[in-house]
C-alpha cells in the first residue's frame, strides 16, 4: 500500500501542512439480479508529515481555512503530547 491509498490525493501545501483528498466513486453492484447503488464521497484532510491533524472535511475550501487557522496559530504535532 502506498502513500496514495493510505493517505489519499495530494492537492496542496500551507506553510508546513499537507492538504490530501479521498475519492470513492459511486458504485453499481448487482447481486442476485438487483442492482443496488452506493453513492460517491469525497473526504479532504489536513496532515503534518504522516499524521492526520483535521478532518475530514466535505470540501478543500474548509481545509483550507482550517490549515491557515492552524498556521497562524503555530500548531506543531507532536508525537508525545496526545
Amino acid at each position: 500500500m502506498g502513500k496514495k491509498n493510505k493517505y489519499g490525493n495530494y492537492l496542496m501545501k500551507i506553510g508546513y501542512l499537507d492538504i490530501r483528498q479521498v475519492i470513492t466513486m459511486p458504485r453499481v453492484a448487482n447481486v442476485r439480479g438487483k442492482t443496488q447503488k452506493s453513492p460517491g464521497n469525497v473526504e479532504v484532510f489536513v496532515y503534518h508529515g504522516k499524521h492526520k491533524v483535521s478532518g475530514p472535511f466535505k470540501s478543500h475550501i474548509e481545509a483550507i481555512k482550517s490549515a491557515e487557522t492552524l498556521i497562524t496559530d503555530g500548531f506543531k504535532y507532536n508525537k508525545h503530547g496526545k
